[in-house]
């Protein structure tokens, strides 16, 4: 395991241990969850899918001349992850929820230009974003208990993030050695930052 992979792994597990210690996060888990809590997770799931999606597909434009493995990897992840958040959407909807704040929240703003203005003066850092986020999911969501929502988001997750989790090691293994720890710590540091920022969007809802 190279030292990048072995740091993002670490990330995860902390992000796991920290987010896992939040009462909302336990009863979603546990399927025993009220209806406006749930939404609350939806809305925020929509989210982080939506300005992924930005962020990620301005990243493989940034490194189509430069990295073209890497290039195609963020494009792959993009188009998942717009219809990933489509899905969120849909449950709301089902749920008879409707949610078109997104240019609403000045928070949710900073993190969308947050993740934008790093994708384009280093796109490397979105890797690490995409990572955590895979890999919590690819954890949690399998061991979700079934819902009393529309749930289907949650359901493609725990089918489909195990095996993206494993894409995405692939792709941090094709490029780690190429990375300085200079920037190896800068990646980190972005992952760290991301994932605070999306416990902040949650509570916000």
């Amino acid at each position: 395991m190279g030292r990048l992979e072995e740091q993002l792994d670490n990330e995860v597990g902390n992000y796991i241990r920290k987010v896992e210690e939040m009462n909302e996060v336990q009863k979603l888990l546990s399927g025993d969850i009220d209806k406006p809590t749930y939404a609350r997770f939806l809305k925020a799931f929509y989210t982080i899918e939506y300005i992924s999606q930005r962020a990620v597909n301005m990243a493989s434009i940034r490194t189509e001349d430069t990295h073209l493995y890497l290039s195609k990897r963020f494009h792959i992840c993009a188009q998942g992850e717009l219809g990933h958040a489509e899905i969120a959407l849909r449950d709301l909807r089902e749920m008879g929820e409707n949610f078109d704040s997104l240019d609403k929240s000045p928070l949710i703003s900073e993190y969308d230009r947050l993740l934008q203005e790093e994708a384009d003066s280093f796109p490397f850092s979105i890797l690490g974003h995409s990572y955590l986020f895979e890999n919590v999911s690819g954890q949690m969501f399998p061991r979700n208990k079934p819902l009393n929502y529309p749930s289907k988001f949650i359901e493609v997750h725990a089918k489909e993030d195990p095996g993206h989790s494993r894409a995405i090691r692939r792709t941090v293994r094709n490029i780690e050695k190429e990375l300085t720890d200079e920037q190896t710590e800068k990646i980190i540091d972005f992952t760290r930052k991301s994932g605070d920022y999306f416990i902040r969007v949650f509570e916000q809802f």
